[in-house]
């Protein structure tokens, strides 16, 4: 009966993905030591047509959807972990400050409201739509030579400049094929 309990627990230890990073249980003399789940794994997700990847947390489904219109390339991936999604595109500015310009006169889409925080290669934008607020994600990369804008997506934008930052933090990992 012990070896029972003993095993029982063991197993829902292992399965605990929030428990310590190590537990010791002690029975009849004999320990047994269960170690915590390690953080979970990434995986490339490939952003075609474009020539790149995105590293997503394993356990989400990612999926990737050409957006392209005409010479314009462009691929949205979902991400559940953020309640929205990515959009990472070939931009036809020739510089950061150019797409900030355009997205601070938006006065239709996601009117433009303020700068919750901004770099020379990334910022989150406050806009207001209907009353409400919403937050976008930009960040500018350059992989391979070629420069892209990865940006937080979402009809309603995102509840928080957190959520937005956590966002744009995935586009850190856009990497060349």
């Amino acid at each position: 009966m012990r070896k029972v309990v003993l095993i029982s627990f063991v197993l829902m230890a292992a399965c605990n993905k929030d428990a310590a990073s190590s537990i010791a249980t002690t029975t009849n003399g004999s320990t047994v030591t269960t170690a915590a789940p390690t953080k979970a794994a990434e995986k490339n997700v490939e952003l075609a047509p474009l020539p790149l990847t995105v590293k997503m947390p394993s356990e989400e489904m990612a999926l990737a959807m050409d957006m392209s219109m005409g010479e314009h390339k462009s691929v949205s991936v979902s991400y559940d972990a953020i309640g929205a999604g990515l959009n990472v595109s070939e931009p036809s500015q020739k510089s950061f400050a150019e797409v900030k310009k355009e997205y601070k006169g938006d006065t239709i889409l996601f009117p433009f409201k303020r700068w919750v925080r901004e770099s020379d290669t990334s910022a989150v934008e406050e806009f207001t739509n209907e009353g409400k607020s919403g937050y976008m994600g930009l960040s500018w990369r350059e992989v391979g030579g070629k420069k892209y804008l990865c940006k937080s997506n979402g009809l309603s934008g995102l509840k928080t400049a957190e959520d937005a930052e956590k966002a744009i933090k995935t586009c850190e990992t856009l990497a060349a094929k």
